[in-house]
């Protein structure tokens, strides 16, 4: 079947310019959502890192909508920085590039969203650990400047007992709560005074 366009040199000038502008607007507006419905696809990750995407499909500290691009893709603003062109900033933007996994790219979208946490004395919806995020991140005493510090294993947990908490022995290394470390100091941390073992936190997990 033959198409027939000859129709198109008897419209009106304003005619034939809009529609000219309709199919490359389209087309435009096309391009780019394909472009950032494949560059931001979660599975285009997991052909390459099955394990740490299926961490992630089963993590249920993050919800489902928080895919790979927006912890490890760079964030950008509505303008660009001194140091950015228009067209770059823009075209990433709109379709995220430069992917990974650093700390400081990490922590720098982990604030993004959960910017007013390290104000926090206590997280809301805690179970078994009580840790003021605001004596911890920044503080005086303490120097901690990166939410991976103790949030390392955050959606991507390799232990048999999913956890986004800190690790105890974390906590204690080098002079970090020295005196703390006798079994009746328990309670400054936890909640419930336990042992962290895999039996224990499953019970706890389960409630």
């Amino acid at each position: 079947m033959k198409l027939d366009f000859s129709f198109f040199k008897y419209l009106p000038i304003w005619l034939k310019t809009s529609l000219v502008l309709l199919v490359l607007v389209g087309s435009t507006v096309g391009f780019f959502y394909i472009a950032r419905i494949s560059n931001t696809d979660e599975t285009l990750c997991q052909s390459c890192h099955p394990v740490i995407y299926r961490q992630w499909h089963e993590s249920k500290f993050h919800p489902q909508k928080v895919t790979c691009y927006e912890c490890h893709s760079q964030h950008r603003g509505p303008f660009p920085e001194s140091d950015d062109s228009m067209i770059n900033h823009y075209r990433s933007l709109i379709i995220p590039e430069k992917f990974k996994a650093d700390k400081q790219r990490l922590n720098e979208n982990c604030l993004q969203c959960h910017g007013d946490i390290p104000q926090l004395k206590e997280v809301k919806e805690t179970k078994i650990v009580k840790i003021s995020h605001k004596k911890h991140f920044k503080a005086d005493k303490v120097k901690i400047d990166n939410c991976l510090v103790c949030h390392f294993s955050i959606t991507h947990d390799k232990f048999s007992v999913e956890t986004n908490r800190p690790r105890m022995h974390g906590c204690f290394a080098g002079e970090c709560h020295k005196a703390d470390r006798k079994d009746d100091k328990c309670e400054l941390c936890h909640f419930v005074k336990l042992v962290e073992t895999e039996k224990t936190l499953e019970k706890t997990s389960a409630r």
